[in-house]
């Protein structure tokens, strides 16, 4: 029986506010030296988890922008076929989101019309948003480098239920994150792992468990896929409020629940 792990990154296998590479590093060994798939699956842009996924060694599939994209790489599932977006060096790419520019186009246009006053990630300068996030410019400029959704980085809290209104009759979908928020035209993370989820049945022929682990609401549609949900709690230390029947809540905040999380999944 394969093991398969889909999991969120910031809040959940990384520490958003102090952040220890080499706990996740350890973590993603621990994982993959016994046997188990772990697919990351984030609102970071590909760029971004490239950067992740070479520090850490992982060679799996990956899902990015909430679903936008789901990257495979060519060597990684030997007997099944599937369909794929674009095939690029060593990936192919399931392209599930909307461009970028779409969306933005969309935002642009709405602020005008209906005089809202919200900045995403593409409206600033990487320097500003490095201030913004406290991290160096090089990791600002992979967060801006959006393909499939933009990043709503500063907002009048009164605005809020007037800016969802607004984008859920366009057609747009708001996904919270741990501090901002994302905006794609659909999709969410359930998007790409349903894709994932479907090649791995078929390679494997059902002989597969599926586990995820997340922290927040935009985790929700992953976890609600998964033969076992796991949440971790949040830096306050609670756990998110999601409707999913079998959800497992672990203590232990971030990577502390994750690795709590993982001596569940190794005894399974």
């Amino acid at each position: 029986m394969q093991k398969v792990i889909f999991t969120d990154i910031d809040g959940t296998l990384l520490e958003s506010r102090f952040p220890d590479f080499n706990k996740m590093k350890n973590l993603v060994q621990k994982t993959t030296q016994n046997g188990i798939h772990l697919i990351l699956c984030s609102s970071k842009t590909q760029v971004e988890q490239n950067k992740i996924k070479s520090n850490l060694e992982l060679h799996e599939p990956y899902i990015v922008e909430n679903g936008g994209a789901t990257i495979v790489p060519k060597d990684y599932f030997k007997k099944t076929e599937f369909t794929y977006s674009k095939a690029l060096r060593d990936n192919y790419i399931i392209e599930t989101g909307a461009p970028a520019y779409k969306i933005r186009s969309l935002l642009k246009k709405m602020r005008s019309k209906h005089k809202l006053n919200f900045e995403g990630v593409s409206d600033i300068s990487p320097l500003e948003l490095s201030h913004i996030i406290n991290q160096p410019q090089d990791y600002a400029k992979r967060m801006i480098k959006r393909k499939y959704s933009e990043t709503i980085i500063r907002i009048d809290n009164n605005d809020i239920p007037k800016f969802v209104s607004i984008i859920e009759k366009l057609g747009l979908k708001m996904i919270p994150g741990g501090q901002y928020f994302d905006i794609t035209l659909g999709n969410d993370k359930g998007t790409g792992v349903k894709i994932i989820i479907d090649i791995f049945r078929r390679e494997y022929e059902n002989e597969v468990i599926f586990f995820g682990i997340g922290d927040s609401k935009n985790d929700e549609s992953m976890l609600s896929l998964m033969d076992l949900p796991i949440l971790v709690q949040k830096p306050n230390g609670s756990w998110e409020n999601l409707q999913i029947d079998n959800l497992r809540k672990v203590e232990g905040i971030g990577p502390d629940g994750w690795e709590i999380a993982l001596d569940l999944i190794l005894k399974y």
